[in-house]
């Protein structure tokens, strides 16, 4: 169809959208299979975020099942800007919901779906989650703090873009200098007929519109952009769209054990991509509309960013913390009135098995900007752990 040739179009111009996998960790998956000693954990990591994104997942309709079926809600916890933890919960695989471990499923929504955050989606996010309202996670009228991005993206673009001057020109009012009272009409335009432009809210999209495509492209009233495009204009990239329509309860944790094939593995991890893409875009969105919207000082701007913290922390002194797997629950984002701290939970670090003295002393590495820390934490390795300058060192500690 005409949107699958227009995603090979972009995909083949436009290079892939991306976002930086320092900024995340793999993703949580939510299941039968979870424990609740690891809910536990995801619970407390998550305890000071008050922002996320939202996005679900159903499957595409069949034979069998002529209505789709809720399969995935994917849930971005965002710590900061360059942090994220992914949670994604297949509904399709969840415990009976008379066990324990159900319980402990619910109380992570709760946390995640309190009145006190806010809930971000491209789109209604009360209509998102309606769907998956019948399993019991969450009470969707506690789901009152919510943005729709795709609304508010729209809106904003419109204000920056206005209509062109010949665009606007062919609504001026046409003052009637006839004289007489026998009017000839020779010609009528069905397009002005049809015609959908508001003299009072003159920013908006309608019908008769012949602005360029590259400022306005979409001509008919209260269109809003899809996030494919949204992406493609604002960072020039392509959000591959080819797996929309999809088994999505298939069960694309691989410890849920529903693959049978190598290239079922690599299907799920596909879909798991997609999946977190169409999280990462309305993010990334986001912190670009809110950037541009303190830029141009715009007072109807409704995004509040009390509940999170962008560039405050920048002139404060800033450590990281690299820690073996047990550091996995901390908050990865802990910002004070006095330091920022970053931990960095690295599976099977250990110390040098040969140093034991190593082991007395505390890694505390301060870095007072944040291109430093993220350039340590590419190039520190432990496993090209210099002996010999070691023991330089530590001579000349206790000399």
């Amino acid at each position: 169809g005409r949107k699958a040739q227009n995603n090979q179009q972009l995909l083949s111009t436009l290079d892939p959208f991306h976002w930086p996998t320092y900024n995340y960790e793999s993703p949580i998956f939510i299941h039968r299979r979870t424990s609740e000693s690891h809910l536990y954990g995801i619970i407390h990591k998550i305890s000071n975020v008050h922002l996320y994104t939202i996005d679900t997942e159903a499957d595409r309709p069949t034979r069998r099942y002529p209505h789709s079926l809720p399969a995935l809600i994917q849930i971005q916890a965002i710590h900061d800007e360059n942090y994220s933890t992914v949670i994604i919960i297949e509904v399709q695989h969840l415990p009976p919901t008379s066990s324990s471990l159900f319980h402990s499923i619910q109380q992570l929504c709760q946390v995640i779906f309190s009145s006190s955050n806010k809930l971000m989606a491209w789109g209604d996010v009360k209509k998102e989650l309606g769907p998956f309202e019948d399993f019991n996670l969450f009470d969707l009228s506690q789901v009152t703090n919510t943005l729709d991005l795709q609304k508010y993206f729209t809106k904003l673009w419109n204000q920056m873009h206005p209509h062109t001057s010949d665009c606007l020109a062919r609504h001026q009012p046409v003052v009637d200098e006839c004289i007489s009272e026998d009017v000839l009409v020779c010609l009528v335009n069905s397009d002005d007929i049809n015609d959908e432009f508001n003299p009072n809210d003159p920013v908006e999209d309608y019908n008769t519109c012949i602005c360029p495509t590259e400022i306005r492209p979409y001509k008919a009233t209260n269109a809003v952009w899809s996030l494919q495009k949204a992406v493609e204009f604002i960072f020039h990239q392509a959000l591959d769209k080819t797996l929309t329509l999809n088994i999505w309860s298939c069960g694309l944790d691989f410890h849920l054990h529903t693959w049978q094939t190598h290239t079922d593995k690599r299907t799920r991890q596909s879909l798991i991509a997609y999946a977190m893409n169409d999280l990462f875009a309305p993010t990334n969105l986001y912190f670009h509309l809110n950037k541009t919207s303190s830029l141009s000082s715009n007072p109807t701007n409704p995004i509040n960013l009390n509940t999170i913290q962008i560039n405050a922390a920048l002139d404060l002194p800033l450590f990281l913390i690299l820690a073996d797997s047990h550091a996995k629950y901390f908050p990865p984002v802990i910002t004070t009135s006095s330091y920022k701290l970053i931990t960095k939970a690295i599976s099977g670090l250990q110390w040098y098995g040969r140093l034991p003295e190593i082991r007395r002393h505390q890694l505390c590495i301060q870095f007072n900007n944040q291109l430093h820390q993220q350039h340590a934490e590419q190039i520190l390795n432990f496993t090209d752990f210099d002996e010999q300058s070691y023991y330089n060192w530590i001579s000349h500690e206790h000399s």
